[in-house]
């Protein structure tokens, strides 16, 4: 029982940090910015952080689970397709899944030939 109350401590504080960070950037550079941002940074970090499970609760899914956020990048990609702004909402979506995923991707590389 004591280690699930530490592995929650541990996805608790990593949570706090992430959503910290996500306000700050957002706020500084706008929604479609900011949210672009925060998700293919959070790819690249989880890439990066793949399969090293020291990281696991506190970075991968604490802080990480925080910092990107699929529900601010859905909300944000329907109000711009709301506001008549269709090809910049498509645009968002597209940077983000193709970004995220090749950040990802560029995470993985750089741990298994430039880290390790």
């Amino acid at each position: 029982m004591r280690l699930i109350i530490y592995e929650a401590a541990a996805v608790g504080a990593g949570g706090f940090a992430g959503a910290v960070v996500r306000h700050l950037v957002v706020s500084v550079t706008g929604s479609t910015i900011g949210i672009i941002t925060v998700n293919i940074a959070g790819c690249l970090v989880m890439g990066l952080l793949s399969h090293d499970s020291r990281y696991a609760l506190f970075v991968a899914t604490g802080f990480l689970g925080a910092l990107t956020t699929f529900s601010a990048f859905s909300g944000h990609a329907v109000q711009l397709w709301k506001s008549g702004d269709a090809l910049t909402a498509g645009i968002f979506i597209l940077i983000n899944v193709l970004a995220g995923i090749s950040a990802f991707i560029l995470g993985l590389y750089l741990k298994t030939h430039l880290l390790s």
